[in-house]
């Protein structure tokens, strides 16, 4: 990769650099989803509008890496915002990059349990969903599910509690 990229756009979020004078990539600071299972085996998602895509998206709990966070404690700060839950157990499942043919931005998967309802959510716009497993795995064959980290964590979600 090119040691100097070119900077072509710098924004609030993304930045937009040339790299080998033919590449042009989206730099991007990275981001944690969350996978959080209830006691009772139901995941907590969340319904919000997504302006890129001007329409509401059922998906997990996520977030942007904000400097010098570690994305446990990421993962910590957007599911309590986002649903109002806390968890006594967090860990790091998966790493993927999003779109690596034109973007370095890369997602930690991080799986929650334990959860313990704190506060109500603290985002305005957005509505918590509860499905069971049951409820999941009909909506991933339906299709309701349109963002790919929401799917990778509920394809592993359903792996992993498969005998439950």
């Amino acid at each position: 990769m090119n040691s100097d990229p070119e900077e072509i756009f710098s924004g609030k979020l993304l930045h937009l650099v040339k790299l080998e004078s033919k590449y042009e990539c989206v730099i991007h600071p990275g981001a944690v989803v969350v996978l959080p299972v209830l006691n009772d085996g139901g995941v907590v998602l969340v319904r919000q509008f997504r302006p890129a895509v001007n329409d509401f998206i059922l998906e997990l709990p996520a977030g942007l890496l904000e400097p010098g966070e570690e994305p446990i404690e990421t993962g910590r700060r957007e599911l309590l915002e986002e649903t109002g839950y806390r968890c006594n157990k967090i860990e790091i499942r998966q790493k993927f990059f999003t779109t690596p043919g034109y973007s370095n931005e890369e997602l930690f998967l991080c799986l929650a349990s334990g959860l313990e309802f704190s506060q109500p959510v603290q985002e305005e716009g957005l509505e918590e969903v509860i499905m069971d497993k049951k409820e999941i795995k009909e909506g991933l064959q339906k299709g309701i599910f349109n963002d790919a980290k929401t799917i990778i964590g509920l394809q592993m979600y359903l792996q992993e509690f498969e005998q439950c």
